[in-house]
């Protein structure tokens, strides 16, 4: 009989399903061969349960059947791979590549950076598929490309073409581009499918948890007084010489924020 995958382990506190966006783990100088590895063993240490699993942590161009191994180590470790980002999804192509990879990781979500044409235009795919989709866009209030979903309205907009469209949003890039990011989570919690935690001051520049502008724990009691079901997923995106320790701090600072 084949081996049954390790139970999940538990990340969820005070209602709120907690997990990691793997993203923070690519451009700190680390071998991406050894990545996944980093990955898991980093939410392994500090009992995170759920991924947001970002494609440069592997390389480019693995067929979908490539990452069978890669769920398998994954389910061996009690982690969910929830979430896809960082893969294509501009063309029909690339889109069926992207769905077909997330059918193998055994995803339910796949956020996406598209524009707002590109969002009207791949709703008849993304309805035929089983996924949601995350907006992720890019928080800007003052946007120069009349195309990017960067201010609240076109957030709007883009979640109104689909009810299989929320929003994967980011409060540290919100809160450095000019949001009052807390306003902004209230009125549209309801459309939230992924929360990124990350921390930002009002200069756009990352770091520690509590360290900046951002409301993060604010956003996390929204979240748990409201009960809506939305995953947080840390985004400690600073400069570091120890990823897994600032993963370890940031749950942490979720926990004590939370009470």
């Amino acid at each position: 009989m084949p081996a049954m995958a390790a139970k999940k382990i538990d990340s969820v506190v005070h209602g709120i399903q907690f997990g990691l966006q793997s993203y923070i783990f690519t451009r700190i100088g680390l071998r991406q061969e050894s990545l996944v590895d980093t990955v898991i063993a980093s939410m392994v240490e500090c009992g995170l349960g759920e991924c947001d699993f970002y494609a440069p942590l592997v390389a480019p161009g693995l067929a979908p059947d490539q990452y069978r191994p890669i769920r398998k180590k994954f389910d061996d470790a009690g982690i969910e791979v929830y979430g896809l980002s960082g893969f294509p999804g501009s063309t029909d192509a690339e889109l069926t590549r992207t769905f077909e990879i997330a059918e193998v990781l055994g995803a339910r979500l796949t956020t996406l950076g598209v524009t707002l044409p590109g969002a009207r235009r791949i709703v008849p795919m993304v309805e035929r598929s089983k996924f949601r989709v995350g907006i992720q866009g890019n928080p800007n209030m003052n946007p120069t490309n009349p195309d990017t979903i960067a201010r609240p309205e076109q957030y709007e907009e883009a979640v109104s073409l689909s009810k299989s469209y929320g929003m994967s949003f980011d409060i540290g890039d919100a809160t450095g581009s000019g949001y009052d990011t807390l306003k902004f989570m209230e009125a549209h919690l309801d459309r939230m499918s992924l929360i990124y935690l990350k921390d930002r001051r009002k200069d756009r520049l990352s770091v520690p948890w509590g360290e900046g502008d951002t409301p993060v724990a604010e956003v996390l009691m929204l979240v748990r007084d409201r009960k809506a079901p939305v995953r947080c997923y840390i985004d400690c995106d600073y400069k570091t010489t120890d990823r897994p320790a600032d993963v370890k701090r940031s749950f942490e600072f979720a926990r004590k924020a939370l009470g």
